[in-house]
């Protein structure tokens, strides 16, 4: 039965650096001292010194990144053993830093720690700049053991660590680090940042890892679930692990857990059944670890899904994407027996169609411009549709639920400005298509964005470039659970002068904050803004309307709860 079955983690992208190119023609990395790096066709430069943040000690033959803010090409060196580097012949621009060496975590010039955007390095024909030191600190390690219902080595679990940073982060966080065990049941989950995570075990599907295992003299079958330190299946009964700046935790042992588990079967119809797959994921759970069993569907439309624990499910096929086809919906209760006769049906969907228009004039330079209904419950069952060179856009096979209207790929200097499905503004509000019928959607956009432009004073002479936010007033007495496609702030990195600015701002009411160190995350929550708002300034944006700013800096230490 396992042979019908995949597994799937939903959201498990683990965030990692992509290694950037030149700015010249041609991609790799180049030592840096005894002869400096030179980017073609420029008389600028920049250098600094690559150390470690706690000691300052030089961390040698770090590879530093050289990337423009305009998109184009970037260039990497290697620092030498007393982690100086240098980029000369850089052309006028606005550029990030970072570096990144085995053993530490990635870091960028102005970021107090891993995980912020860091400052802007903001040079002029033949402008010089030698303060882009970067500081990196040594990663985490959480290391221990997976053990099998006998207390013995489980090889080739997988094994995840989880952050859960906030409100904001329970909506689409993703695993920190993943390994898979080794035959002694070891694992090892470096690159982590120091917080507190959730470890999670799943069995995998190889070697001495029997699944859905009927015992002799016993009815039913049982298999191993996920399960969560200290060894639990119950995420809400987990226990984190907390480590420090450069902490080893060692020695985590994780016995995993088993239980009765069933099949779900049904069958398929309204679509041709070739290549389809249905796959079974926890409702209320989808961005949060956990596996999502799939499951080949035969060709008279049936399948079955084996080694379902109990709990609520949503059973979904999908033909040719969310993007692009249609989807089958229905939720699924699994109790203490089989579950059979689930009727999966594609025939039950609509289509939304509508136009996008340009304020002003027909629709014109929409470049990859999609329109998406945005779904509540599980982003990735969310359809869109391409808006073609007229204006028009046609969302094909969507399912009854509630959505979001959004776009996404908008191009520079347009925003939305009225999204009307006939006298329903829809910009800010859920669509109720529950009961199946269509509609259709007419978009306007506005293109006389606003700006936000200026200069920050830093809080010391030590402090840090930092990032300028510009969040809507009437999100800060919101909910701190952001609707999908919302756009709920708008930043910039500060350079090396305290110059920022703020471009594609659609017009209206903003509170504008200058953080040394700012925490993404927390950036959703009106509760956290709320406690520097004495220190933000309140402003009214226009149409096509650019304001200055002189704002104070915020310090770092001032964000520590």
């Amino acid at each position: 039965m396992w042979k019908q079955c995949a597994i799937t983690f939903l959201g498990a992208a683990v965030w990692a650096w992509g290694q950037p190119s030149g700015i010249q023609a041609g991609r790799g990395t180049r030592r840096a001292p005894d002869r400096p790096a030179v980017a073609a066709g420029g008389t600028g430069s920049i250098g600094g010194a690559v150390t470690q943040r706690r000691t300052g000690e030089p961390v040698p033959r770090a590879i530093v990144h050289l990337q423009s803010t305009s998109g184009s090409e970037g260039i990497s060196v290697q620092a030498g053993a007393d982690g100086r580097f240098l980029f000369e012949g850089v052309p006028r621009g606005v550029y990030r830093v970072s570096a990144e060496r085995r053993g530490y975590l990635i870091g960028r010039y102005g970021a107090g720690r891993f995980g912020q955007s860091g400052g802007l390095v903001t040079l002029g024909d033949g402008g010089e700049f030698n303060g882009a030191g970067i500081k990196l600190d040594p990663q985490s390690v959480i290391a221990g053991q997976i053990l099998d219902e006998y207390g013995e080595p489980l090889e080739r679990a997988q094994v995840m660590a989880w952050s859960r940073a906030g409100a904001a982060a329970d909506r689409g966080r993703a695993p920190m680090n993943m390994t898979t065990t080794d035959d002694r049941g070891e694992f090892r989950l470096a690159g982590l940042a120091p917080g507190r995570y959730y470890v999670q075990a799943s069995a995998g599907r190889r070697g001495f890892q029997a699944r859905n295992v009927r015992r002799a003299g016993q009815d039913g079958e049982e298999s191993y679930v996920t399960t969560y330190f200290p060894g639990t299946s119950d995420i809400k009964a987990a226990t984190p692990v907390e480590v420090g700046v450069g902490q080893e935790f060692l020695g985590l042992s994780l016995q995993m857990q088993k239980s009765r588990v069933y099949k779900v079967s049904g069958t398929v119809s309204g679509s041709e059944t070739r290549m389809l797959r249905v796959m079974v994921v926890p409702r209320g759970r989808v961005n949060f670890g956990g596996a999502a069993l799939s499951a080949g569907i035969k060709p008279d439309g049936s399948f079955e899904l084996a080694g379902i624990a109990p709990g609520s499910y949503t059973l979904t096929a999908m033909r040719g994407g969310p993007r692009t086809g249609a989807m089958a919906k229905a939720a699924v209760e699994v109790g203490n027996a089989d579950v059979t006769g689930v009727q999966l049906a594609f025939g039950n969907t609509f289509k939304v169609a509508g136009t996008v228009k340009v304020e002003g004039g027909a629709a014109a330079g929409l470049g990859n411009l999609r329109v998406q209904l945005a779904n509540e419950d599980a982003w990735f069952l969310s359809p869109s549709g391409r808006v073609n060179a007229d204006g028009a856009f046609t969302i094909d096979g969507v399912p009854p639920d509630r959505y979001r209207f959004t776009t996404t790929y908008l191009p520079a200097g347009l925003y939305v400005k009225s999204a009307r499905m006939g006298n329903q503004d829809v910009t800010a509000t859920t669509l109720d298509f529950t009961s199946g019928a269509g509609g259709r959607i007419d978009v306007v956009l506005g293109n006389q964005p606003a700006a936000a432009a200026g200069t920050v004073s830093k809080a010391s002479t030590e402090a840090l470039p930092g990032v300028v936010v510009l969040v809507p007033e009437d999100r800060m007495t919101g909910s701190p659970e952001v609707p999908p496609g919302t756009q709920q702030r708008w930043e910039a990195a500060v350079d090396q002068n305290g110059a920022f600015r703020i471009e594609n701002v659609p017009p209206g009411e903003y509170r504008v904050y200058a953080f040394e160190e700012f925490d993404p995350a927390s950036g959703y929550d009106p509760e956290y803004l709320k406690k520097f708002e004495s220190s933000s300034q309140k402003t009214s944006l226009g149409e096509g309307e650019t304001k200055t700013f002189s704002l104070k800096q915020i310090p770092g230490e001032d964000l520590v709860p």
